[in-house]
């Protein structure tokens, strides 16, 4: 099992000032509808942009060269190749590929078929509101940053992510399964055929040194609040017992991570990042959320089904609820 996301040097100092790619640092800056990935795991790294949930581009060293390979989700190199764009595929870094950019987002804005992942504005829209408000549109005395999104641990090999992350996932889907008994007509007759999922939304750090496991719904979404007990748990469970093994590694993993992210600029400069890091926390926030909803109800007794079949009633006993606007930002909810 590892966690470790960081660039390597070369490929980061691209991104970074005076880099040859520092020109789509600042034009996703001010593009309000953008926001960076960026990661590693042990067979490759790479530098995204996305549009809420749509991939537009990712960027990948090219094999050991000096060149970068460019490439989308399948929907936009298909546009790509329709169009003649010439943006995907082998280039140099010193290509400027902005009009070919402006291009596909426009191409985007037009297609019914690509609202679901922003233009609908529910969770993609405000995943990425919240992550540029805390990463590269952050501020020096914001209460925490994003170091991370879409973030998974990961495996040497699949004989080990069968060993290490099966159970816990198994112990979910038991759980799941359990929930759908008991109540089949409020919780769904076929519950335990919905995924879980495998990543963590957003991972923080806030100014306390708390580690923050964040996962995002938007308000709508009923089942999905409801049922975050699940997906939380199953997060903070592996993280937690991954933390354990080697709390000093992990640790320093992450100010390693966020010190990048500083000096690249997707995270504010002057945020005072803490001596040491704390306890991880668990955390669920969700925009626009209705108090009329079903949601909260079925959420509390999901997580009182949990903590039952657990036999554990500290079960995310730390979890913080917020909603979250545009206009008040993060309001933390009472449940």
């Amino acid at each position: 099992m590892y966690y470790d996301r960081k660039l390597s040097e070369s490929f980061a100092t691209l991104l970074g000032k005076n880099g040859k790619l520092r020109w789509l640092f600042e034009y996703v800056k001010r593009n309000d509808e953008l926001d960076f990935l960026i990661g590693r795991n042990n067979s490759k790294e790479w530098i995204s942009v996305y549009r809420g949930l749509s991939r537009i581009v990712t960027i990948n060293p090219y094999k050991n060269s000096d060149d970068i390979k460019l490439s989308a989700a399948q929907a936009y190199e298909n546009l790509d190749k329709t169009k003649n764009l010439d943006l995907y595929g082998k280039h140099e870094p010193t290509k400027i590929f902005s009009k070919q950019l402006n291009f596909i987002i426009n191409e985007i804005k037009k297609d019914e078929k690509f609202n679901r992942y922003f233009n609908n504005k529910k969770e993609g829209y405000f995943q990425n509101i919240l992550s540029r408000q805390y990463g590269i549109c952050g501020k020096a005395d914001d209460p925490f940053v994003i170091v991370d999104k879409e973030c998974v641990i990961g495996y040497k090999d699949t004989d080990e992510k069968d060993k290490e992350y099966t159970k816990f996932h198994q112990e979910y889907k038991n759980l799941q399964k359990r929930i759908s008994n008991t109540n089949p007509k409020r919780f769904g007759r076929d519950l335990q055929k919905k995924p879980i999922g495998n990543e963590v939304d957003f991972l923080a750090v806030d100014s306390n040194g708390a580690i923050l496991l964040i996962e995002y719904k938007h308000g709508a979404n009923t089942s999905g609040i409801y049922l975050s007990p699940l997906q939380i748990g199953m997060y903070y469970d592996l993280f937690s017992e991954f933390r354990k093994r080697d709390k000093i590694k992990f640790d320093k993993t992450i100010i390693s991570m966020l010190k990048q992210k500083q000096k690249i600029g997707l995270v504010n400069a002057g945020w005072k990042i803490p001596g040491r890091l704390e306890r991880i926390l668990p955390v669920l926030i969700i925009s626009e959320f209705n108090d009329k909803s079903r949601a909260k109800m079925n959420f509390i007794d999901v997580l009182n089904i949990v903590r039952k079949e657990k036999a554990n009633s500290n079960f995310l006993n730390e979890l913080k609820i917020y909603n979250y606007t545009v206009d008040k930002g993060l309001e933390l909810l009472p449940w």
